[in-house]
């Protein structure tokens, strides 16, 4: 967001904290300067559009990436960091194909 004007509104009106999966890990001292840690695992079907906007983010920096909107088939991970104001924040992520297990 450019302006912090836009950011201040954005935050007024959302009310999320966390990404919308569920919870696999938390870890409050990692040894991160930073803070604690969680992972959440993230069903494309149940999530959508939250899975299609992180492929979009990918495929800023993979240009083999091709994988947008066929996001029921798979399962997201997601690594955040808790911030200062108490919400998490993205760091990484990975997905993989539901019911294919190695």
């Amino acid at each position: 967001m450019r302006l912090p004007s836009t950011y201040a509104r954005h935050t007024c009106k959302c009310t999320w904290k966390s990404p919308p999966g569920i919870e696999i890990y938390h870890d409050k001292h990692l040894g991160s300067k930073r803070g604690a840690v969680k992972v959440f695992e993230i069903d494309g079907m149940l999530s959508p559009l939250y899975c299609q906007n992180l492929c979009l983010l990918a495929k800023l920096f993979l240009d083999h990436k091709t994988l947008c909107f066929d996001v029921p088939s798979f399962l997201f991970y997601v690594l955040t960091e808790q911030n200062k104001a108490g919400g998490w924040e993205l760091v990484g992520f990975f997905s993989k194909e539901k019911g294919v297990s190695k």
